[in-house]
């Protein structure tokens, strides 16, 4: 791994990070704790881009996957790049120039028992999502992405059940367990300065062994299937080309290849 121009992508979201545990008052723009929820990730955010650059990183990358926005901007480290505004490509600017993927406050994917705030894409309109049969939630579909340019994941951060999955594509990924779900609208979480010291010693941490963890990849076709809370959520989404209709809650998508996955489901 060339360690002279190490640049790191790193994919944020609001549901895994400490102190965020309601999806109402926290993670929604209406929400009375919203803005209090965003500045919380970002300064998660800010201890991981302390640590990678400890590590040697030259270059950062920060993609806000919170859909509605989980980033402050004014309070962002200065070292770090972030990317605003839509549309933004189904890669989310991840390319074969990165050394390596960090994944921060994720959740786990909808229907996880102890998985604080789990959901899959939109906890308002999606139930679940297979791929090729198997559950997968969006820490799977990010790591498979980043295996798409031969990048490692090689940390993530949220609560156990979040990190626990993604282990179970990564086996070696670093992981920062900032809060311990008792249920999807409950855990115990970490004080902040407590979940960002530990952010920041995980994030060096990976970066020092990223030499020994490998892209995950697998091999086409791919199917996914995607199905929604109401007939309402499909309507129109299966008049989109390339998706189809499994039944009124249900749509189907194909590819040989996972970037034309994405690119059909965008």
């Amino acid at each position: 791994m060339n360690r002279e121009n190490m640049k790191i992508w790193m994919m944020t979201d609001l549901e895994g990070v400490s102190g965020v545990v309601d999806f109402e008052s926290q993670t929604d723009p209406t929400g009375k704790y919203y803005e209090e929820s965003k500045s919380l990730l970002t300064h998660e955010v800010n201890a991981a881009v302390d640590g990678a650059i400890s590590a040697g990183a030259t270059d950062i990358l920060v993609l806000d996957g919170h859909g509605v926005g989980g980033i402050n901007y004014k309070e962002l480290h200065p070292a770090a790049k972030v990317f605003l505004g839509k549309p933004v490509s189904p890669t989310w600017l991840l390319d074969e120039t990165y050394s390596a993927v960090f994944l921060l406050g994720h959740h786990a994917m909808a229907g996880v028992e102890n998985g604080n705030l789990n959901h899959t894409s939109c906890e308002k309109s999606i139930v679940n999502v297979w791929l090729n049969g198997k559950r997968i939630g969006e820490i799977g579909m990010e790591i498979i992405l980043a295996g798409c340019f031969n990048v490692p994941a090689v940390l993530i951060t949220g609560d156990r059940a979040a990190c626990e999955e993604a282990g179970t594509y990564v086996p070696g990924i670093e992981v920062a367990v900032v809060k311990e779900g008792i249920n999807r609208t409950s855990a115990v979480c970490l004080s902040k300065e407590a979940a960002r010291a530990l952010i920041k010693e995980k994030a060096k941490k990976a970066l020092d062994k990223m030499d020994e963890i490998k892209p995950y990849k697998i091999n086409g076709p791919f199917e996914l299937i995607t199905e929604y809370v109401s007939s309402a959520d499909t309507w129109g989404v299966y008049e989109r080309e390339g998706i189809e209709k499994v039944n009124s809650r249900t749509t189907k998508i194909k590819a040989d290849k996972f970037l034309d996955l994405l690119r059909k489901r965008q």
